[in-house]
């Protein structure tokens, strides 16, 4: 995405509204624990989205109508070649009608992130793809996926379906219902390909004004999660030194090296668009309370985060 300025965007997170819902399920609580949202976006930089409407159960791909055999053969062909796996949907589209369907194979860790689409009308013919760009229509154009994946965690169906519907009015060819995402307290949960950008805590309202500020070319700082293409520990280094220099440009902030000192701490090498490079030291860090991290944990957790030890920049001479 192309570098030019755009308006500045405020750094300071908003207090992120609470729908009226049980205040004890996970992303309510989360909000006003105010968990950190910082380098919490999966890890993945290939994708495989599979178009399936109707009910999903707790294990989407499995507990859809995709048949039995063809679902476990997709996760293993996944698995196998390390490419994350969605399944999607646009209600109200639950007449199951014997029509074709969809299916994308997305690049999130490519110079250029690059989406291919293509269609199936038979479910065992998701087991030919080659995952690899060979096949399907190249595309670059953003695709908006958001969390509604009720069975896996209410919150994701209880904030996720707001953003969907206020998304998908405003951008009907660019946005999915998705399965889970990872981070259920954070809900709702939108991620942005081909790019992988991890978008959470949003409403209506909030996801609206992402995507008009992600379009622009600017990352929305209150409400990011971090880019699924890259190492957690590198995402909160990115964080810090954005947040350091004020700079919120897609792009303007370059990962070069990571490296792991001991089971908790990194030091993440990065550059900046006008040539300057930092090293960054980042460690991580466990709450001293415990909570349920999800609405069908069955046990309280601490929450892990990473914090900042220290920034430098690399002078030359």
């Amino acid at each position: 995405m192309p570098l030019e300025a755009a308006a500045p965007i405020s750094s300071a997170a908003p207090r992120r509204p609470v729908p009226r819902v049980d205040p004890d399920r996970c992303a309510p609580s989360a909000r006003r624990r105010a968990d950190p949202l910082i380098a919490t976006a999966a890890p993945a930089t290939r994708w495989l989205l599979v178009e399936q409407p109707g009910a999903w159960g707790r294990h989407a791909l499995r507990q859809s109508l995709l048949g039995g055999d063809v679902a476990v053969g997709l996760l293993e062909m996944t698995l196998e070649q390390g490419v994350r796996i969605q399944v999607i949907r646009r209600p109200p589209d639950r007449t199951h009608a014997d029509r074709p369907r969809r299916w994308a194979y997305v690049d999130s860790g490519a110079p250029t992130p690059t989406s291919w689409w293509g269609e199936y009308c038979k479910d065992a013919e998701l087991l030919a793809l080659s995952l690899d760009g060979a096949e399907g229509s190249p595309s670059l154009d953003p695709i908006f996926l958001v969390c509604t994946h009720a069975r896996h965690d209410a919150c994701c169906a209880l904030f996720g379906r707001p953003a969907y519907s206020a998304l998908a009015r405003r951008y009907p060819e660019s946005t999915w219902e998705t399965s889970h995402v990872g981070g259920d307290r954070f809900a709702a949960n939108v991620v942005i390909l081909p790019g992988g950008h991890y978008y959470g805590g949003l409403d209506g309202d909030s996801a609206l004004r992402v995507i008009t500020a992600h379009s622009a070319g600017q990352i929305e700082p209150a409400y990011y999660r971090g880019a699924s293409s890259q190492a957690v520990p590198t995402q909160a280094a990115e964080h810090y030194l954005r947040e350091y220099l004020g700079e919120f440009r897609i792009g303007a902030v370059v990962s070069l090296d990571l490296q792991q000192v001991d089971l908790s701490r990194w030091i993440a090498r990065l550059a900046h668009a006008d040539g300057a490079e930092f090293v960054l030291e980042v460690s991580a860090t466990h709450g001293t309370s415990l909570n349920r991290l999800t609405c069908s944990a069955s046990h309280p957790a601490a929450s892990r985060s990473l914090e900042l030890n220290s920034l430098r920049e690399l002078r030359g001479g």
